[in-house]
């Protein structure tokens, strides 16, 4: 759907920045305060103590002059790497314009990574200084700042932006870390021209209606949050940043914005405690946006069952669940799939490339395209894709094979072609009856069961050395679950009539911690794999549920 009339910012100025050749994401900000007729308008809203408080243009500008300010005094120029590890999701925001507006390129890394792996992160990255409001190593060589002193006194007038920087296309702009759920959180890069090239062709296809609120629940230390805050700025939307990634901070701020759509990872939406949304909120919803990997249909089809699409002008009861797929790596969402209330077929289906996608294709080990209907390794062309890992060359090499991206993910192609995820490269499970992909798996196990939350993972099999068969560690949000055999057996039936390989061991997950997640919010099945790798074998089975 293409918005054109009716929206918070009017075709003439989102035509004015979708053809400005010299915009991109190191420069986008000060474009939108150029264009924008509406800067004392409120824009940017979350929770100040206890209040809903919303920021315009003209105050987020005059706070990112201060602080561009602050880093220009402090020696930052074109190409400084400056850390940003803050709690503050919208300090972040601002400080990474701030830093950009020289030159500089943000460092970004989650508040909740460990300390010590947040210091070896900026040594990996080369990062000289750093602006916190948490607990971080001290190392030699590397300057921390508090974040609360990062400004600049100024009286009357904000002062104007010193120095600013003309960028290149090829300019980085922000160094972001992977989710680290399949080994340490890879240095992604961003360019000025790559990281544009999915809020440019938003500027027309994203819900902005004069009526449209978002809410994003996204990490704002991830290149994600990032890229959707941009975006807002860039439509004029109104939007809400939720205090947390939680089900429950995205419901009390659902709450309190009555938003029309909603954007999360799949967990954050998965965990989204529905008896505690008011009437009006449940109600106002017409869009739920998932991304990263795609979502399970477990997850989807309660969030579809509340709120409203309006087609032709007629109200329906039911909204719309967008599921992406996308990676850091891949710089936007390069697949997505819609869903509502009466779809039937989900199937870990991921849809079609967007349109910016020149060329996806599921490859062989030797980089051969293969046909539809074979499983293979997703490989993509197209111009938002990173430009590789800072300094990592043995991982930019693994990263690419022949003109084509390879995003990590197993994925098939059906005849009609629909695309549909099946793994993550390190989460195929070698059995000795060949490959078995645990995403399919999951989505049947999370059906059948009805649980909170669900992982199939590989463990060794006792019977075939170096061979492994799946297991799922399950996790229910509440009341007593059923005994681990009962779900075993009913979820083989399933998984059987499905044509799926069948378990050889189910785990009921007592908390959260038995089932972890990483600061993104993904599951981490590496760890999963070490900690139930011998469940089958009689020192393995101890304490086992199952």
């Amino acid at each position: 759907m293409v918005y054109l009339l009716g929206t918070h910012r009017s075709v003439a100025d989102r035509l004015k920045l979708s053809t400005r050749r010299e915009l991109g994401a190191g420069n986008f900000f000060w474009h939108v305060c150029e264009i924008a007729r509406d800067l004392d308008r409120p824009l940017l809203f979350r929770h100040e103590d206890g209040v809903v408080v919303g920021h315009s243009l003209a105050e987020l500008r005059d706070k990112v002059l201060r602080r561009a300010h602050w880093y220009a005094a402090e020696g930052v120029e074109p190409g400084t790497r400056v850390g940003v590890h803050l709690r503050d999701g919208l300090a972040g925001f601002l400080h990474h314009i701030a830093i950009t507006a020289l030159g500089g390129v943000t460092t970004l890394t989650n508040p909740r990574m460990p300390p010590d792996t947040a210091a070896h992160y900026f040594d990996r990255t080369d990062t000289a200084l750093v602006v916190t409001d948490t607990e971080v190593p001290a190392v030699s060589g590397r300057r921390y700042v508090d974040e609360k002193t990062v400004d600049v006194p100024w009286d009357g007038p904000s002062p104007p932006l010193p120095d600013p920087h003309r960028h290149r296309d090829d300019d980085l702009v922000l160094i972001s870390h992977s989710s680290g759920t399949t080994g340490v959180p890879k240095p992604t890069a961003f360019a000025h021209r790559t990281f544009s090239v999915g809020k440019r062709e938003r500027l027309w296809k994203f819900p902005s209606r004069r009526t449209d609120r978002m809410l994003t629940a996204l990490p704002h230390s991830h290149s994600s949050g990032i890229s959707y805050l941009s975006l807002a700025l860039m439509l004029g939307t109104p939007t809400m940043l939720a205090d947390g990634t939680s089900g429950e901070a995205v419901a009390e701020a659902m709450n309190a914005f009555r938003p029309t759509l909603v954007l999360g990872f799949p967990g954050t939406l998965a965990e989204l405690p529905i008896s505690s949304l008011t009437a009006e909120a449940a109600d106002t919803v017409h869009t739920w946006m998932g991304m990263g990997d795609a979502s399970h249909e477990r997850h989807i089809r309660p969030l579809v069952a509340l709120g409203h699409t309006t087609a032709n002008g007629t109200r329906s009861a039911g909204s719309t669940y967008v599921d992406g797929l996308g990676s850091s790596e891949m710089g936007m969402v390069l697949f997505k799939h819609v869903y509502t209330a009466d779809s039937a077929t989900y199937a870990r289906a991921i849809g079609k490339p967007v349109r910016v996608v020149r060329e996806a294709a599921a490859l062989d080990d030797a980089g051969r395209v293969l046909p539809p209907g074979e499983a293979g390794l997703l490989g993509v062309r197209t111009p938002s894709v990173t430009p590789g890992y800072v300094n990592d060359e043995t991982l930019n090499h693994l990263a690419r094979s022949g003109d084509f991206f390879l995003t990590g993910d197993v994925v098939r192609q059906d005849e009609n072609g629909t695309w549909y995820h099946l793994d993550r490269t390190p989460d195929v499970i070698e059995t000795t009856g060949g490959a078995v992909y645990s995403l399919p798996l999951e989505e049947v196990v999370l059906n059948e069961t009805k649980a909170l939350d669900a992982a199939v993972i590989a463990v060794a099999d006792p019977a075939a050395a170096g061979r492994s068969l799946p297991a799922a560690v399950v996790l229910f949000g509440h009341g007593d679950p059923p005994d681990a055999e009962e779900i075993r057996a009913s979820c083989n039936l399933a998984l059987a009539r499905a044509g799926l390989a069948t378990l050889a061991a189910v785990v009921v997950a007592g908390s959260r911690s038995e089932l972890p997640v990483g600061v993104t919010g993904k599951v981490l099945k590496r760890e999963l794999r070490e900690r139930h790798r011998d469940l089958l074998t009689g020192a393995g089975q101890k304490g086992w549920h199952g």
